[in-house]
């Protein structure tokens, strides 16, 4: 009988974890329509619905993570893995109870030139994760191991998906955007080849010669996209050139970031930003984070 109580307490104590450790995983924002050749981000986000914190592994760099998978149809989604470089590259999230935590990444080049795209992105933890301190960070769970490089945390684990989204890849229909793309295409543009890979990177070799005889084009703007290490004035060039384009929202949260990477956060205006809620969301959590990092590191090299 004592044995049988015993099973029946430890059975119903993970059960309550469990259900205390209610994590689910969404997209935030995605384009339901894109022109072949472009930028394509997809914005998910992380929640905790318990009535506990947990611990999240926040990166998609190893089993541990978050993931996206994409396909023609819900039955062959494959995984795909696009490193993550931003300023919020971070390992781990602690999660209190209603909290959420925000991610993003351009899959513009792991997708097909046309047609329908079908993606969902996933979380799934083994409840080990590595953390690698960079200073005073530590968090309330269990250490489960150390060393000097590297430290492993009891964390969440298990496995959860999001709702899969649609997205339209179509060739344009306006007449400079044909120009432009019949030229990407032709024999004399030097990235002619590289678009049968599907990268839409390789644009922006042909940047230059877009810029001077297609201004007005999908393509040149796709060609001169911001990379993460961008400075907030090459971006703001951008937003004049074309201001009134698809990715100009993508464009406004690049720029906001440039200016959070080098310390003039103070001049970023959430309000004046006219971006979808869950991209404000994701500037503002990038930002703090970002603000932590700095007096971490700051405090570190403090005289002792």
């Amino acid at each position: 009988m004592k044995r049988t109580l015993v099973v029946v307490f430890v059975f119903l104590f993970f059960t309550t974890r469990l259900a205390s450790a209610d994590v689910q995983i969404s997209i935030a924002d995605y384009p339901e329509r894109v022109l072949s050749y472009s930028p394509v981000f997809i914005t998910g986000v992380i929640e905790n619905y318990g009535s506990e914190p947990v611990l999240i592994p926040a990166n998609n760099v190893s089993d541990c993570g978050y993931f996206i998978q994409t396909g023609s149809t819900t039955d062959d989604l494959k995984e795909r893995m696009p490193y993550r470089v931003d300023v919020g590259s971070i390992p781990l999230v602690w999660l209190k109870p209603g909290e959420s935590w925000f991610f993003q990444m351009e899959i513009g080049g792991l997708v097909p030139v046309s047609g329908t795209i079908v993606v969902r992105v996933g979380l799934r933890s083994t409840g080990e994760c590595l953390f690698h301190p960079r200073g005073g960070e530590e968090f309330p769970l269990r250490l489960l191991y150390k060393n000097p490089s590297v430290q492993v945390y009891e964390c969440w684990a298990g496995h959860v998906d999001s709702d899969p989204v649609t997205i339209d890849l179509v060739e344009p229909d306006s007449a400079v955007d044909r120009e432009a793309l019949e030229y990407l295409r032709s024999a004399e543009s030097e990235v002619a080849a590289l678009l049968s890979s599907a990268w839409n990177r390789p644009l922006k070799k042909a940047a230059a010669h877009l810029l001077e005889f297609f201004p007005t084009s999908h393509y040149t703007y796709a060609a001169m996209f911001p990379g993460s290490m961008t400075s907030p004035e090459y971006i703001q060039k951008l937003l004049d050139l074309q201001p009134s384009h698809p990715l100009t929202p993508y464009t406004q949260l690049q720029k906001a970031l440039a200016s959070i990477r080098a310390g003039r956060g103070a001049e970023v205006s959430f309000q004046a930003l006219d971006i979808p809620s869950a991209l404000k969301d994701y500037i503002v959590q990038e930002k703090a984070g970002y603000e932590k990092r700095q007096k971490r590191e700051a405090s570190q090299t403090q005289p002792k």
